[in-house]
């Protein structure tokens, strides 16, 4: 991808930790936000203790970014709650908690970071939905309706900014090694999903970042609104 710097949501742990680790390694300015703080200590790395769900505390921190100067080329949708509950049994908190995160955090980080990639005319957003939305696996209804939500969500801002060089694309994501979601799963619960897959393996984030510069590539400019699913169908 172009020089400039990258913006991922949720890099207190797992995944967002792992990426944003990755693209430091590259040698990319990184900004992060999470509600707890970061364990990441490096000089190109600025962190932001933020509720993706929070209005004015996101509206902050894109302010904030927007003062160091350095462009924001890349967003990753990665800040996300999971499910392990029947639908029956689960709590309307526990629902709104996720419909929250999920869906009304990433509509508030994209809306705020597509005003910056629309005044310096380029960008890429990656989101992250999950195998679950098309395999309606059992479990997890308001997951993935909140990923469904954010596939249809990405499908209309992409209209919204299709006259300059800004892309936005979403990666449906299976099993993730080291992520919360896998560490959740009973033995003979991973062992369903993955019996549900044509690709069962557990993704290792060396896989993910294959994907994502795919996507953020500036070769990529005439692929955007698209839904990619690791896992098969």
């Amino acid at each position: 991808m172009n020089k400039g710097s990258v913006l991922i949501t949720g890099t207190s742990r797992g995944l967002g930790k792992a990426l944003a680790e990755q693209f430091l390694q590259v040698g990319l300015v990184v900004y992060g936000c999470s509600r707890q703080a970061s364990t990441i200590d490096h000089q190109d790395y600025r962190h932001f203790n933020v509720d993706v769900s929070d209005e004015p505390s996101v509206v902050s921190m894109l302010k904030q970014i927007t003062a160091l100067k350095v462009p924001v080329n890349l967003l990753i949708n990665n800040a996300g709650l999971t499910q392990a509950s029947l639908g029956i049994l689960t709590r309307g908190a526990s629902a709104q908690d996720i419909l929250n995160t999920n869906l009304l955090g990433n509509f508030l980080v994209s809306r705020e970071t597509l005003k910056l990639m629309q005044r310096q005319r380029y960008g890429r957003i990656v989101n992250f939905s999950s195998i679950n939305v098309p395999l309606g696996s059992v479990g997890s209804a308001l997951y993935n309706a909140s990923k469904a939500g954010v596939e249809a969500m990405a499908r209309a801002l992409t209209r919204e900014c299709g006259n300059v060089d800004i892309t936005i694309n979403t990666l449906g994501l299976s099993l993730v090694a080291n992520s919360g979601m896998l560490d959740s799963l009973s033995p003979k619960a991973l062992a369903a999903k993955q019996e549900a897959l044509l690709k069962p393996k557990v993704l290792e984030v060396e896989e993910i970042m294959h994907a994502i510069n795919f996507f953020a590539s500036p070769l990529a400019r005439n692929i955007s609104c698209q839904t990619v699913y690791f896992g098969g169908l």
